[in-house]
């Protein structure tokens, strides 16, 4: 899949459907540091209008786990291979 801009996750919610860029240091940084807990949940982060949790469209977390938006549910696949 090929990103609009590298230097962003796309966020969707799944509730209103906005959508948020957030920089991908700052997305990477709260993934790595969540790595003692369960790592089958993506980051996830608020959204502005309806207050529900906001997805990522697509994201390879730091240990490789791919997660991406799909219909309103959030599919954790296998590790990414590149």
């Amino acid at each position: 899949m090929k990103l609009k801009n590298p230097n962003n996750i796309e966020f969707i919610c799944p509730k209103c459907r906005c959508k948020e860029n957030i920089p991908k240091s700052i997305v990477e940084f709260l993934d790595a540091s969540d790595q003692c807990s369960d790592t089958h949940v993506p980051p996830r982060f608020d959204c502005k209008i309806c207050n529900d949790k906001m997805l990522p469209k697509f994201f390879i977390g730091v240990n490789g786990t791919k997660y991406y938006y799909d219909d309103g549910n959030i599919e954790n696949g296998s590790p990414a291979v590149e």
